[in-house]
């Protein structure tokens, strides 16, 4: 049977992350990390349906000391990489990792700096990031950086936060951001340097079960272009279910191939092709009304 090609799959090598997000609701699955065997055979799965993984459901890669060994095995396995962190954790040691040839972008959720109470100073946060793209730049790198600020809303309640971003970036970047036509004209992206944006986008609520009823009717992008696979194993329908509230079963038991060939999958796809929402997870999920036709 013809198994569907994905654009992107989300692969969570691990949900620890030490950081805790006033817009990441609170975590209830434990601290795992996929090991590196589980992963081999997944990517050899994984490589049948998709071309690029995103190592990021929650959790932050950068936590894990080994990160070379998951890129290296995604290597030898011909796919392309997305990195999300925090940057949190980013260190020098980090920056000859994160050049990997198999790198295809590198996101920095740089709202993430104030929505924990940090010991760091915002400069101690984000010269990390900085001294990176340098490197990168110096390198001629590869790979798009994205520094999202994930943070528009209509209070502009992280406005002055957002303007001491812009005032370093700029600073040491050379680029001239300006903080009112960014809340004016709402860009999605603004370049920064070469292969390097700002990212733009308001704050989302997560999907859950205790959520309200949003809609029985609408379609989402989920086992479209992207489905999501947690450390437990896990597959998930979309990046947005951390916690496998849709669990359509687990590659440490079941091929992955069979996963996505089953009945509720099926229903599911379908569902969004005819404008119904088969699952109620789906049916709470504010972010998806973005995608309604």
């Amino acid at each position: 049977m013809h198994i569907k090609k994905f654009k992107k799959v989300h692969v969570e090598i691990t949900n620890i992350c030490n950081l805790k997000c006033s817009f990441c609701p609170p975590k209830i699955v434990p601290n795992e990390t996929m090991s590196l065997e589980q992963f081999d055979k997944l990517n050899e799965e994984l490589k049948e349906v998709t071309n690029e993984l995103a190592y990021h459901i929650v959790g932050d890669p950068l936590v894990l000391s080994n990160l070379d060994d998951y890129l290296n095995i995604s290597l030898k396995h011909g796919l392309k990489i997305n990195i999300t962190t925090t940057a949190n954790n980013l260190l020098r040691k980090h920056f000859d990792t994160l050049m990997n040839k198999i790198i295809r972008q590198i996101n920095f959720s740089i709202n993430s700096y104030n929505a924990n109470s940090h010991k760091k100073s915002l400069d101690e946060y984000l010269n990390p990031i900085l001294d990176f793209c340098e490197y990168a730049i110096l390198k001629e790198q590869h790979f798009f950086i994205n520094l999202r600020i994930w943070n528009l809303d209509e209070n502009e309640s992280a406005k002055k936060f957002n303007q001491e971003v812009f005032k370093r970036v700029n600073e040491r970047l050379g680029s001239s951001i300006d903080i009112e036509n960014v809340y004016k004209n709402r860009p999605k992206n603004i370049r920064i340097a070469r292969m390097i944006f700002f990212n733009f986008d308001e704050y989302f609520n997560w999907p859950s079960l205790d959520n309200e009823l949003v809609s029985k009717k609408g379609t989402c992008y989920g086992l479209d272009s992207h489905f999501g696979i947690l450390s437990s194993g896990k597959v998930v329908p979309c990046c947005l279910d951390k916690d496998a509230v849709v669990d359509l079963g687990n590659t440490n038991n079941t091929r992955l191939e069979d996963i996505l060939k089953s009945p509720r999958v099926k229903a599911i796809q379908n569902g969004f092709k005819n404008n119904i929402l088969v699952e109620e997870f789906c049916q709470k999920c504010e972010y998806r009304t973005r995608f309604d036709k």
